[in-house]
């Protein structure tokens, strides 16, 4: 699934490798040739975020979607009519390092309402803390976390009450990466039970900028602009939507918690 263009100074060209989804190249055009300077992969553990295109709008912006498989048997695709979905729209554009930077769509925001606010929230090491009136299965959230020595910490959605279900999200310090964890996110085994991270560093003071998009089975994380990632999740209990913030080997800085529900994008 080739898509190549022009990006800043540079060409881009965008694909997949069959078993590990989504991946692009960043180079230069030169005597009707491409010559790459550097690979990322846009999706790691498997295929799931697969088939990348991209569109340049009326403003100017490239935008991308990808074809997001889900984790049904063979059963349940026939009984439903219908197989897979696409992921949120992303903005696209060249960083100084010439790689990726990556956001949702500004335009997505106009589905937001409800709005909801907790913020200076300090959260122990080895712990984890209920967000109050923060719960569903339709949730836009942003984040700003402070690590004071944490190895890693973030957020955890889709949470049961007894503690049998929930999504880790969050940043991993010692391995320097960004991660969905959905080994527990479905306790009646359904879906990939895996965890899907990116190479992502927070440099010297820089805070952590978490916005995480929850749509049912679907589940986006976007960090500091420049890494997401992407999974399906199949939580078994009704009760299945708090949302808890965690901090694992030190303490963390909750410096601010934004939540929003989501108006369907088409109510038809």
């Amino acid at each position: 699934c080739p898509d190549f263009f022009q990006l800043g100074d540079k060409w881009v060209l965008m694909g997949i490798s069959h078993e590990l989804g989504c991946r692009y190249y960043v180079g230069e055009w030169r005597n009707e040739q491409f010559h790459p300077e550097l690979h990322e992969q846009m999706s790691w553990v498997d295929n799931t975020f697969f088939a990348p295109e991209s569109m340049l709008d009326h403003k100017g912006r490239r935008i991308m979607w990808a074809w997001v498989f889900d984790q049904w048997d063979d059963e349940t695709k026939k009984a439903s009519g219908w197989s897979g979905v696409f992921g949120l729209p992303r903005e696209l554009w060249l960083r100084a390092d010439h790689r990726l930077g990556m956001r949702p769509v500004e335009e997505l925001k106009q589905l937001r309402y409800n709005e909801r606010r907790h913020s200076q929230v300090m959260v122990l090491a080895d712990s984890e803390q209920i967000v109050e009136n923060i719960r569903g299965n339709v949730l836009d959230l942003e984040l700003v976390l402070e690590p004071f020595g944490a190895t890693r910490c973030g957020v955890k959605v889709c949470c049961s009450p007894d503690g049998s279900e929930e999504t880790v999200i969050g940043y991993d310090a010692v391995a320097q990466k960004l991660f969905i964890d959905t080994a527990r996110s479905s306790s009646q085994g359904m879906g990939l039970q895996t965890c899907e991270a990116g190479p992502f560093h927070l440099t010297g003071t820089e805070l952590l900028h978490l916005r995480v998009l929850v749509d049912k089975s679907v589940i986006e994380v976007f960090a500091n602009d420049r890494q997401a990632a992407l999974r399906r999740i199949y939580p078994s209990h009704a009760t299945s939507g708090q949302v808890k913030l965690f901090s694992e080997g030190g303490a963390t800085r909750v410096h601010r918690v934004t939540a929003w529900e989501m108006m369907p994008a088409n109510p038809y």
